[in-house]
């Protein structure tokens, strides 16, 4: 695939992105420890704030509560049947559950990777366990739901900074429970290795001692708008301001691309046929995206009338950063946003399907997504515990070494920053976000979304086999497919007619909001799904279950029962989709 190239006018756009601009903004935002709801954090707001002001475009700040949680001190004694004994250096997690004044004591239990079959295997109720790799509120709440008394988690080189909470944002009566109820630390891959060897030879005590913060503060969130006149949709570009530390390169060198973006594109306001919103978000780190879960709330019926689409920024710009392959995005945003990163790079994004991270808050609300952390380190640069834990699970070498080693640590500071690799990241948000801003036709692309539809559909349909018909949905499907193809080949006719124009780009945000609410979302468009890994179409993957199952069982009528609703979700999904296209296509021709 050739990438559209980049014309004299881009060219300059990109020319026009400024290293000096990017370097002063990250200095003066990573001056601050940015937690979540502190004055610190406000001051950096007050500083973008009045930055954005000054080049133009215009603010609203808002505030609003949530749930914050950070780790304060932790210790870690050990006392071993071979005579070893003393402290073992350790973090705990932001919102595990604090020993407070007390510690919890006892012999530790080694689970291996802490999967349900492996915590079944061992006596743990009650207990300490020791468990393979970083923690993970997926895995949390495995371990937890076994009973233990508490865990220990030996991650890799460095401990980074974590939060436990599986909940995304603020949580409901309905997720509440989901909050993590025991004491949990981390130590380093060569402590943990140590106390194996001692667990070889006999018992390993210990006692922990943690103090966690947890209580509501007001997050502050800002939004700046460039919003030409004649326009009512826009393009959303966000990033979190909360950081772990100062933060230079998360999300430091982020927000100062943002604010290259306004500054660049505000230069150029006349040219957008679509409005460009900048959002500011607090409660990323700390609140488990609770900033952009509350403006998904606050705002549902804007964003889903009038967001083209959302484009979020984290943690760019960094020292040894030269994989661009690896970002995130939907399918139908895939090739764009590849041809906005080739023609500066010579890299294009790998197939992947977009992670349940990075403030992604508006799946529900049917708006196309794309990137997270644009750049990262290639494996050489990664921590090779982890690496090698990585690639024993996925089962093959991965591409990418994360985002350095400094993530989430105190060293993540200015002299992580490489200036040439930040203008480099910098430009390719530019030249993206000025071409989903300005290209008459919305450049999503549903052809492949529904292919995948289409395998995954017959991937499950294959593992429930005769327990759960699928055949509708398939055929929805097929349809769906040919009048794609009708679709997109009267589009590729549009010679400029507005109107012809506002019949495409309508069809296209409405097929968003049809179609990605099922293939990405298991609460439906107006919840939150939790913030653990997801998988497609994710409201019918137990279908496979039932094959498995006794189908006399309550369990199996129960489950049964769930899925033909699902199944309805998804099949009304599909033929409004195919309504809407075919619509578009009879006004097209």
């Amino acid at each position: 695939m050739v990438a559209k190239p980049v014309n004299g006018h881009e060219q300059a756009l990109i020319d026009a992105t400024s290293t000096n601009q990017l370097m002063e903004a990250t200095h003066a935002i990573a001056q601050w420890e940015r937690l979540s709801g502190t004055a610190a954090e406000a001051a950096s707001f007050d500083w973008i704030e009045e930055r954005l002001k000054h080049f133009g475009l215009d603010t609203v700040r808002y505030e609003h509560p949530a749930l914050v949680s950070w780790p304060e001190s932790a210790s870690l004694t050990v006392k071993a049947s071979d005579g070893k004994s003393g402290a073992v250096h350790c973090a705990t997690h932001a919102f595990a559950r604090p020993t407070g004044a007390s510690t919890l004591e006892g012999d530790i239990v080694y689970v291996g990777r802490g999967s349900a079959a492996e915590l079944a295997q061992a006596d743990v109720s009650g207990k300490i366990v020791l468990v393979d790799g970083i923690i993970a509120p997926n895995r949390n709440l495995v371990v937890e739901a076994a009973g233990v008394a508490g865990s220990i988690w030996i991650a890799g080189t460095h401990l980074h900074e974590r939060g436990l909470s599986p909940v995304w944002g603020t949580p409901t009566p309905e997720t509440a429970h989901m909050m993590p109820t025991t004491s949990s630390i981390s130590v380093t891959a060569e402590d943990g290795a140590s106390l194996k060897a001692a667990l070889r030879k006999g018992f390993v005590h210990v006692a922990m001692a943690t103090e966690v913060f947890q209580g509501w503060k007001q997050l502050p969130l800002l939004v700046a708008n460039l919003q030409p006149s004649a326009a009512d949709t826009f393009v959303m570009l966000s990033g979190h301001v909360d950081s772990w530390y100062h933060g230079a390169m998360d999300n430091g060198t982020a927000n100062a691309t943002m604010i290259e973006v306004g500054r660049i594109l505000g230069q150029h306001r006349d040219e957008l046929r679509r409005g460009l919103r900048l959002a500011f978000w607090s409660g990323h780190s700390h609140a488990r995206y609770a900033g952009s879960a509350w403006y998904a709330d606050t705002f549902w019926q804007e964003l889903h009338e009038h967001c083209v689409a959302h484009i979020n920024v984290d943690s760019v710009g960094a020292k040894g950063a030269t994989v661009l392959s690896q970002g995130n995005s939907m399918e139908e945003l895939r090739s764009f946003v590849s041809d906005a990163i080739e023609p500066i790079v010579g890299q294009r994004l790998d197939a992947r399907r977009y992670g349940r991270s990075g403030d992604q808050s508006f799946w529900g609300h049917g708006i196309p997504a794309a990137l997270m952390s644009l750049s990262e380190q290639p494996p050489d640069n990664a921590d090779p515990v982890l690496l090698a834990l990585h690639q024993q699970i996925s089962g093959g070498e991965t591409k990418s070494g994360g985002l350095g080693w400094w993530w989430h640590l105190p060293d993540d500071t200015m002299d992580k920053i490489d200036p040439e690799l930040l203008t480099r990241d910098a430009s390719i948000y530019v030249l993206l976000l000025h071409r989903l801003c300005t290209v008459p036709v919305l450049p999503f692309d549903y052809r492949p979304v529904v292919d995948d539809l289409r395998k995954n559909i017959t991937t499950i349909a294959q593992q429930a086999a005769e327990r759960f018909d699928l055949t509708a949905v398939l055929a929805v499907i097929e349809d769906l497919s040919g009048s794609l193809q009708h679709f997109y080949a009267r589009v590729a006719e549009v010679n400029g007619d507005d109107e012809v124009i506002g019949v495409a780009n309508r069809c296209l945000m409405r097929l968003g909001r049809e179609l990605i609410p099922v293939d990405y979302t298991q609460t439906g468009q107006f919840g939150q799904d939790l913030a653990i890994p997801t998988t497609p179409v994710p409201g019918l993957q137990a279908a496979a279950t039932l094959s498995s199952m006794n189908p006399e069982s309550d369990d199996y009528h129960f489950l049964w029962t769930k899925l033909v609703r699902e199944r309805n979700r998804l099949l009304h999904g599909l033929v409004q989709a195919t309504r809407t296209v075919e619509s578009a296509s009879r006004h097209l021709s």
